[in-house]
């Protein structure tokens, strides 16, 4: 100790000023230090919660994502069985109505067929009635001539074979 008096030191007061700072020292550290440590430690906890957060919620997103790509895969299968499912009734749908209106096609002509069938029948009636009038009027013309009743039959014979083969 006489070394520290012969140096200027008052051992006294080095002692002291060795305690303040010991007291200090623990104040210190039992008020600040130690609060700050475990608000250091609850914010690395807090961290760590959060980056094992992200882990779950990049794991929950790739999940996610792969169930999205098979519920769009299934998607589109259903899509493509309803596409087809609606080609082919299309398609069916398609050939009744070529088929319907084939049949309408088929069943004008038979009534077109019909009415030329009939208009011809008309016509050839009205032809036979004129004919047999024109026949008739020449008949009676010639008749007035004198042939002999041997040339008249002869004539009227030949006319109305002419005419009956005309006619058909």
């Amino acid at each position: 100790m006489e070394l520290l008096t012969k140096l200027g030191i008052n051992w006294q007061l080095l002692l002291s000023q060795i305690v303040n700072f010991a007291i200090v020292v623990g104040v210190l550290t039992y008020f600040v230090y130690r609060p700050l440590l475990n608000v250091i430690d609850k914010r690395r906890e807090r961290i760590a919660r959060s980056m094992e957060d992200v882990k779950r919620i990049d794991e929950q997103k790739v999940r996610m994502e792969e169930f999205r790509q098979e519920q769009m895969k299934k998607m589109d299968a259903e899509a493509g069985v309803f596409l087809e499912k609606a080609r082919k009734e299309a398609e069916e749908t398609k050939k009744q109505i070529l088929a319907s209106a084939h049949e309408e096609a088929q069943q004008m002509l038979r009534r077109g067929e019909e009415k030329l069938t009939e208009e011809r029948t008309r016509v050839l009636a009205e032809v036979q009635g004129t004919v047999a009038k024109v026949i008739v009027a020449a008949t009676e013309k010639i008749l007035e001539r004198e042939f002999t009743p041997a040339d008249q039959k002869r004539m009227l014979d030949g006319m109305t074979k002419q005419l009956t083969t005309d006619l058909r």
